[in-house]
């Protein structure tokens, strides 16, 4: 299974995924629970699993706009006081629930795109962070 495979198998099941992942990731990183006080799962469902869409899409076309709508996450989060330190954190977390979810066909490869696409849309997130970008 590539990234790309693994994207459509994330949008068919967006809700088990993403409550599974927050679930474990304010256990984790428990001062996060501030961020996410008022927040609509159901709606942050397709919030996250639309910002996978577009880690897929950075990693495998590297489509400026793909590159920007990062940027603009990165500014939000920003805005939200979302510290950086907690961005390999919720990456690590997400790397362990996905490979959960993909059970028997998540492989080194598969764990290795999903790695490296993480890592690219981090520091393209990053480099939005401070900077004031326009939706």
């Amino acid at each position: 299974m590539a990234i790309e495979e693994s994207v459509q198998r994330l949008l068919a099941e967006k809700s088990t995924v993403v409550r599974l992942f927050y679930d474990r990731f304010v256990a984790e990183e428990p001062k996060v629970r501030e961020y996410f006080a008022d927040t609509d799962f159901e709606q942050q469902a397709v919030v996250l699993t639309m910002a996978l869409v577009m880690v897929e899409n950075y990693f495998s076309h590297a489509y400026p706009a793909t590159r920007h709508y990062l940027k603009v996450l990165g500014y939000r989060h920003h805005l939200r006081k979302i510290p950086a330190d907690l961005y390999p954190k919720f990456c690590e977390c997400l790397l362990r629930t996905l490979a959960e979810f993909h059970g028997d066909d998540w492989t080194t490869e598969l764990s290795t795109e999903w790695r490296d696409a993480l890592e690219i849309a981090s520091k393209a997130m990053l480099g939005g962070y401070k900077k004031p970008y326009i939706y």
